[in-house]
């Protein structure tokens, strides 16, 4: 482009590309000339807009504004010996935009004034419904095949926004051939130089994600690689990625597990301090450099402290509290509300979204019940939405190559990602975010003081005993040690099962499974783990319920379990499947024993240790219903949202004296409304609503005031 040149042409929000060539040839030409376009704004605003290059002396600028009008521009540049380069001026011309995709229309989104939730430009509330495509770039997403399909399904569930890798993965060492795309890696070796190659393959399906209405969340790079680039690196790294893509409606994280070391650091897992105050000089740069001032967090470690606030030493750099909870079923429940909470309640205010729930199918382990749970745990706390992750998209895997080993061993499982696509848990959480948007989300609040359950929800362990495979203790340096136990029991035939519920407890890790189905994982024998919504596992007839437990004896912890199985019938009736001496163990895993005919006879009888109640571990308690109660959140007077985690009756509170009220419920699982009844609470505020008939799972009430 020359000073000749006609006005570049756009619409409002929609990026436009200058195309800029030097006088001079550069080695490492990002690291020897920065190149800078100032832009003037109708409204006199200037904004500084890096330039990025593009391979050999050519370098492009993209801009883009909601606002109408002349956009004056000149270009300056950091060496005194491109002159001409630095004479260039000229404008842009932006007219409305007059296509339908959301983020054009309404603007990229931004941090509401409220410091709560997200908007468009415009004011339009933006619920995030976040997806995990932490590889996403790489090659074994291929474009535009696979890369478009999945962005298809995503558009269509409601998803509107993808976390994405900029290329310097996790779970993997640098320069991985699994990290790499059709044009190879982000960078040269040792870190040399980028390779705008890389980039341009990149910009295809980031720039697919926005044409599909999708924000894309881009981390730049994981934090281990803060050590092995170092701050001036990575600052080349991000001034990349702010040139190519600010421009368009983004969103920043600064790195991925900013606080945590390299896998195989000497002392791994720990909270790198050191890292983060990196990390922390990263983020500031990010804000120095960006224009745009797109929303910025950062990605933390699960270590102790789940949030982007430990992440930094400044936490007033970040728009937004990004968290990551714990892979788990039961025991991620407390860390996840209880992490919402705190920083729903901290200084400075800034929306929340739990950017790492558990994944769905993790390991083979979490079932679709748990990442739904989180949702509605996160949301109904003050999370300004929530971010979903599907084991095997995450890591991109497929069918016959998936991701492979981490650095440490560990393999996280192979489902391919067009399988992972179509888990249950990523419609259904869909399926909430619909019914938050048809109320004004946005100025809902949590109240978890608003409801609590009718009674008891806990099965109890009465009839159980802690068994094992010997009552011989063992010693505190011996290895860990896995038992198989498993219980066959008839169902009724004739009779439906409606109802079907497994608590559990032991030393130190235990697995579950319903005549081969996963039921759930547990580790805490405090209060035991409660794992509904297992009708649909059983049948008329034989079935099995299988056991596993690791025993860690480095705890100190005795080994043991107890287990008692529920199941409530068509007829009323109760049938419970309790661990005691008719219980079989083995230990070694057999083919085809998590199936009810499997020919037992060589496995040995369970040893009883003790009562539920006594022994060294006493009674169990109850798990704590600030956490494993219901969730409630709305506006007061107008509209609440219930949560009911089990198929147990609750009770809603506050309602006002007599107060008049429209409810219905709502299945978190299919998205089905039940009929809209109008209710009347009691004189002290307080409403009983029973689960829907034949629940098995997770139940809503939606309550609106009568006017």
């Amino acid at each position: 482009m020359s000073r000749s040149s006609p006005s570049l042409r756009t619409e409002t929000n929609v990026a436009v590309e200058l195309a800029l060539t030097t006088r001079g040839t550069y080695a490492n030409p990002p690291e020897e000339l920065l190149i800078d376009a100032v832009f003037v704004e109708p409204d006199g605003r200037e904004l500084r807009v890096p330039a990025f290059w593009a391979g050999g002396q050519n370098w492009r600028v993209r801009y883009a504004s909601s606002q109408v009008g002349t956009h004056g521009f000149r270009v300056e540049s950091s060496r005194a010996d491109e002159r001409e380069l630095a004479a260039l001026t000229g404008t842009v011309e932006i007219t409305p935009y007059t296509g339908d995709n959301a983020l054009l229309r309404h603007g990229p989104v931004r941090v509401a004034a409220d410091k709560r939730h997200f908007e468009h430009a415009d004011g339009t509330p933006f619920f995030w419904l976040g997806d995990t495509w932490w590889m996403g770039l790489c090659h074994r997403l291929e474009w535009p095949q696979d890369f478009q399909r999945l962005a298809a399904d995503r558009k269509e569930k409601g998803f509107n926004v993808v976390q994405i890798v900029g290329g310097l993965y996790p779970d993997m060492p640098a320069f991985d051939p699994r990290g790499a795309n059709e044009a190879g890696y982000p960078w040269e070796p040792d870190y040399a130089r980028l390779r705008p190659e890389y980039f341009e393959a990149a910009d295809r399906k980031l720039a697919h994600l926005v044409a599909s209405g999708i924000t894309p969340c881009l981390v730049g790079l994981w934090g281990y690689f803060m050590p092995w680039m170092g701050v001036a690196k990575i600052k080349t790294h991000w001034r990349n990625v702010i040139a190519r893509y600010g421009a368009w409606p983004m969103v920043w994280c600064a790195a991925g597990e900013a606080n945590l070391p390299w896998y195989l650091h000497p002392k791994f897992p720990f909270d790198d301090r050191g890292q983060v105050q990196g990390w922390t000089e990263i983020l500031r740069y990010i804000r120095d450099t960006d224009p745009w001032r797109r929303p910025l967090t950062i990605h933390p470690t699960a270590i102790d402290k789940y949030t982007a606030r430990n992440a930094t030493d400044d936490a007033a750099l970040l728009d937004f509290d990004l968290l990551q909870t714990p892979h788990a079923l039961n025991e991620a429940v407390e860390p996840a509300i209880r992490t919402v909470r705190e920083s729903y309640a901290a200084a400075p205010r800034m929306p929340i979204i739990d950017g790492e729930p558990c994944y769905e199918m993790l390991n083979g382990t979490i079932v679709t019940a748990w990442p739904r749970r989180m949702f509605w745990s996160c949301v109904l706390n003050g999370a300004a939405g929530h971010t979903y992750g599907a084991n095997g998209i995450w890591q991109v895997n497929r069918s016959g190559r998936s991701h492979g080993a981490s650095p440490h061993g560990g393999d996280y499982g192979t489902t391919p990602w067009d399988e992972a696509m179509n888990f249950a848990g990523s419609a259904q959480v869909a399926l909430g975010k619909r019914l938050f948007e048809r109320f004004e989300w946005a100025r809902f609040r949590p109240h978890p003081e608003w409801a609590s359950f009718a009674g008891d929800p806990w099965l109890a362990f009465d009839d159980a005993q802690w068994i094992w495979s010997s009552r011989d203790a063992v010693p505190a340096d011996a290895p860990f040690y896995r038992r198989y136990f498993r219980r066959t029991f008839d169902a009724p035939v004739g009779r439906r099962v409606v109802r079907a519920r497994l608590r559990l407890a032991g030393a130190n890790h235990i697995e579950a499974r319903v005549n081969g189905a996963m039921a759930g994982t547990g580790w805490n024998w405090v209060t035991g783990s409660q794992l509904d919504g297992l009708a649909g596992f059983v049948h008329a007839g034989s079935n099995v319920l299988t056991i596993w437990v690791e025993h860690r004896p480095a705890t100190k912890e005795p080994a043991g379990f107890l287990a008692v199985l529920e199941l409530r019938l068509d007829d009323g009736s109760v049938q419970r499947v309790a661990t005691d001496a008719t219980w079989r163990w083995s230990d070694a895993e057999a083919d085809g024993w998590t199936k009810a005919e499997f020919e037992e006879g060589g496995w040995a009888k369970a040893e009883t240790l003790w009562r539920h109640g006594e022994g060294p571990r006493g009674a169990l308690s109850a798990p704590d219903a600030t956490y494993f109660g219901p969730q409630a959140a709305g506006i007061p007077g107008a509209v609440r949202i219930v949560y009911a985690p089990l198929a147990t009756a609750i009770v809603v509170h506050q309602l006002g004296a007599h107060a008049a009220w429209s409810a219905r419920n709502f299945d978190p699982v299919t998205g089905a409304f039940g009929e809209a009844v109008s209710v009347r609470a009691d004189a002290s505020g307080e409403l009983r609503f029973e689960p829907p008939a034949d629940c098995d799972h997770d139940w809503v009430v939606v309550l609106e005031g009568a006017s």
